[in-house]
């Protein structure tokens, strides 16, 4: 498919060949999810390092009114994530970006609300994989469903099924960008994985 080529009108031209491949169904799952976190990757360099600055600002502000309430969390949830708002609206960033890091850092603190444990040394990392998962979920994932007949005419339910057994691997992509994005406060150096060896499925070879 030549690049700009459009087949799924609510994607953004970057996911129209990982949604094509995952359609036809003709590529392994590495090579899918090789070319599908591809995508995400440009995706969130597109983004810029200012999105992980951001996540990293609000993870250590989230982090220092835990410390600072010395095991004794009497904190005014609503309190906090109106701060949370006010660090989105300062950040010189576009209004999509802000939403998804806030969307990412508010999960971490409702997680914290209702009693998860967090490592405090590792929030700015979690803030910031939250973010790359909501740009995968918001710009892939989310909107697959929003057209009436998928390329190659695959069923929606097999599709589905074919992004679901990519969600491990995809999670644990993201977990390694995120620290080493945190750490950099930068996402120039971001690489995916080692390409598998390419092998197209013999649609009519026979499995068993």
């Amino acid at each position: 498919m030549p690049d700009g080529d459009i087949i799924h009108n609510r994607l953004l031209g970057i996911y129209q060949k990982p949604y094509q491949i995952l359609c036809e169904g003709k590529l392994e799952r590495n090579e899918c999810f090789w070319i599908l976190m591809g995508a995400v990757l440009k995706d969130i360099k597109f983004r810029r390092a200012d999105a992980i600055a951001l996540c990293n600002q609000m993870g250590e502000y989230i982090a220092q009114v835990i410390r600072n309430s010395a095991g004794n969390l009497f904190t005014c949830w609503a309190d906090l994530s109106k701060k949370l708002d006010q660090l989105a609206q300062q950040a010189n960033i576009s209004n999509r970006t802000k939403s998804l890091v806030l969307d990412g850092a508010k999960d971490i603190l409702h997680d914290l609300r209702y009693g998860q444990k967090i490592d405090l040394n590792k929030i700015q990392a979690l803030v910031t994989e939250r973010y790359m998962q909501k740009v995968y979920i918001s710009n892939f994932k989310e909107r697959i469903p929003l057209t009436v007949v998928h390329c190659a005419n695959v069923d929606g339910v097999i599709l589905a099924e074919r992004i679901d057994a990519l969600g491990s691997d995809i999670n644990t992509q993201l977990s390694k960008w995120a620290r080493k994005a945190s750490l950099d406060e930068d996402v120039a150096k971001l690489k995916r994985t080692r390409r598998s060896k390419v092998k197209e499925i013999d649609l009519e070879e026979d499995l068993l």
